[in-house]
């Protein structure tokens, strides 16, 4: 669905085109998907650990949910960045509501409790994972890395 060589710009341009009341699950979980892979890739440029360490021990004991994402968050990067994710994403709350947040709506169209939404339903949702990718590349930006390249730190970073 994406490329490598996909900027950020044409990925949500392409996810904001399933935004239809025929394709609209699609850019569901396209939205999620390119989320999921920014937190990550953030967690990994913005860590204080070695992204070996935090691939092979951080994520290793991710099993689902998004407050997986925040306590990694808070493990790796609000140790030096002194930032939580949810100063970081202000609309987090929105993303991770159990009764009606995009994670729900995400929960229930990968396991089959919903089959389709409109457009209409969709968008608003879908509009908060990009802008929560947006605002994780541009932190990204704001010390000097992206989330768009190679991510290789040998050392731990030095904390405050």
């Amino acid at each position: 669905m994406f490329f490598v060589s996909d900027s950020q710009t044409q990925r949500h341009d392409r996810i904001r085109s399933f935004l239809t009341d025929e394709s609209a699950t699609i850019a569901v979980i396209l939205a999620a998907i390119d989320f999921e892979w920014s937190v990550r890739r953030a967690i990994l440029a913005l860590g204080s650990s070695p992204t070996k360490h935090i691939r092979e021990v951080v994520f290793a004991g991710f099993h689902g949910g998004y407050a997986n994402y925040a306590d990694a968050w808070k493990q790796e990067v609000a140790v030096w960045l002194r930032q939580s994710l949810a100063q970081a994403i202000p609309h987090w709350s929105r993303l991770a509501n159990k009764q009606d947040g995009a994670v729900r709506l995400r929960g229930q169209i990968v396991h089959g409790a919903q089959v389709s939404v409109s457009a209409d339903f969709a968008r608003p949702r879908v509009e908060d994972w990009l802008a929560a990718s947006t605002l994780l590349e541009a932190l990204a930006k704001q010390h000097k890395t992206s989330l768009y390249k190679r991510i290789v730190r040998r050392t731990p970073r030095k904390t405050a």
